[in-house]
C-alpha cells in the first residue's frame, strides 16, 4: 500500500450519501491516526437537543418531516442543498477549531457544500494549505438504490416509490455537487472503482 504525506489540518469529503465517504474517512483517519467527524452528528445534535437556532432553519429538519419523501425528486434534492447550506456555517466553526488548536480531523457528509470553500474562515485556511476537500461522485443512480437497501437503515421498511425517490434525489444532488465542485476547483473523482478509492482520495489530497 502507498505512503502518502498529510500536509493538510482539515480535509473535507463531501458527496451524496452512499458513495463512501463515510469509509474513506474512517480509513484516512485510521491511516493517519487522526479523528474523523461525521456532519451528521452536527444536523442531528441541533435537530433533537432543542438548542436555539436562527430564523429560516426549517429546512434542517427535511429527514423528520414524514412528507418528505412524498416530494417530488428535484424538490427532495432542494431540500439537501437547503440542510448544507443551514449547517455551512457551523461546519465552518468545526473548521477553524481544529485549525487553531492544531487537531487535525476528517470531517465527512452529504451537507458538506463546495460553497462552504468559499466561506472567509474556510477560504483563508485552503489558501494556507491546512484544508483541503474533494467530493466522491457515483454516476449511476442504481448504484446508489443498491446501496441504500444493502446499508438498511430503515431502508427494507420504505415503500419501494419513496426508495426510489430518494435515490434519485440523492443522484439529482450528487450531480450538482459535481457541477459545484468544478465551479469552485475542488476535485470531484468517481467512487468507483471501490477497490482504489482510498488510494485515489489520498494521492488526489
Amino acid at each position: 500500500m502507498a505512503t502518502y504525506h498529510r500536509d493538510w489540518k482539515v480535509l473535507l469529503i463531501g458527496g451524496s450519501s452512499g458513495v463512501g465517504k463515510t469509509i474513506t474517512a474512517r480509513e484516512i483517519g485510521l491511516r493517519h491516526g487522526i479523528s474523523w467527524l461525521q456532519v451528521d452528528d452536527l444536523r442531528l445534535a441541533f435537530q433533537w437537543s432543542h438548542v436555539m437556532l436562527p430564523g429560516h432553519t426549517d429546512a434542517l429538519y427535511l429527514f423528520q418531516n414524514p412528507d418528505a419523501w412524498q416530494l417530488s425528486p428535484e424538490e427532495f434534492c432542494k431540500g439537501l442543498i437547503a440542510v448544507g447550506e443551514i449547517m455551512s456555517p457551523a461546519i465552518e466553526i468545526v473548521i477553524d477549531n481544529h485549525v487553531a488548536t492544531d487537531a487535525p480531523i476528517v470531517n465527512e457528509g452529504d451537507g458538506i457544500l463546495p460553497s462552504l470553500f468559499a466561506r472567509p474562515i474556510v477560504q483563508k485556511h485552503v489558501q494556507s494549505g491546512h484544508v483541503r476537500g474533494i467530493f466522491l461522485f457515483e454516476p449511476d443512480e442504481k448504484v446508489l438504490y443498491a446501496n441504500m437497501l444493502a446499508r438498511g437503515r430503515g431502508a427494507e421498511a420504505m415503500p419501494e416509490a419513496e426508495l426510489r425517490t430518494e435515490a434519485r434525489a440523492k443522484w439529482l444532488y450528487g450531480q450538482w455537487l459535481v457541477e459545484q465542485a468544478s465551479r469552485f476547483g475542488i476535485p470531484a473523482p468517481e467512487a468507483r472503482p471501490w477497490a482504489t478509492l482510498l488510494d485515489r482520495v489520498l494521492a488526489i489530497v
